[in-house]
């Protein structure tokens, strides 16, 4: 029986057709690109371009992600764990924790200017 090897699509649309579906953190859609069998280096070019377009960006998506998980009562430690889980840099996660209205004051990072 003979395998017949369908071509691969071209990375950008990929990432595209990925990033249709859902947003993705810069790290999430490389792990999705790279199980689907592309190049480091394709990947990279691809996160670059992404990044400058505005098609991933893990600030924004860190905010809506803390804000989704504070409407479910997660703590702030919990969301600083699933952020930085997703890829999120620390920066990040604790400038997505800021724009959480909370209750409690559970700020446990240093918050001070």
């Amino acid at each position: 029986m003979t395998t017949i090897n369908t071509p691969q699509k071209p990375v950008k649309s990929a990432a595209l057709a990925l990033l249709a579906r859902q947003p993705y953190t810069a790290r999430r859609l490389a792990d999705k690109l790279s199980q689907k069998g592309y190049p480091e280096s394709e990947i990279g070019a691809i996160l670059e371009w992404c990044a400058e377009t505005g098609y991933v960006n893990d600030a924004e998506w860190a905010v809506r992600a803390a804000e989704r998980k504070a409407a479910k009562s997660w703590d702030r430690r919990k969301i600083y764990a699933y952020l930085r889980s997703y890829g999120i840099t620390r920066a990040d996660a604790e400038d997505a924790l800021r724009t959480i209205k909370s209750d409690t004051s559970d700020y446990w990072f240093d918050d001070s200017p």
